[in-house]
């Protein structure tokens, strides 16, 4: 995914075998921006990604791919409780 595409509250899904261990798994885009390694040696253009509500994970752009929209079976409607 490209960093400019990135936006917070956007559902994601991260790349299998992503450093975090966190591979395979979806989440929401809670923060976007860049950070560099203590050395500087390194930016990481990103998103936080927040998953289940518990995790928080620094992922690069290029690990993340957008979660397709999910079409309801017929006769089920989401709704705010």
């Amino acid at each position: 995914m490209k960093f400019e595409d990135l936006h917070v509250g956007l559902p994601v899904l991260i790349a299998e075998g992503h450093g975090s261990g966190y591979g395979g798994k979806q989440g929401v885009v809670m923060g976007v921006g860049e950070s560099a390694t203590l050395d500087k040696k390194q930016v990481i253009k990103g998103a936080s990604v927040e998953i289940g509500g518990t995790f928080l994970v620094l992922v690069e752009a290029e690990f993340l791919d957008p979660v397709p929209d999910e079409d309801l079976p017929p006769g089920w409607a989401e709704v705010e409780v």
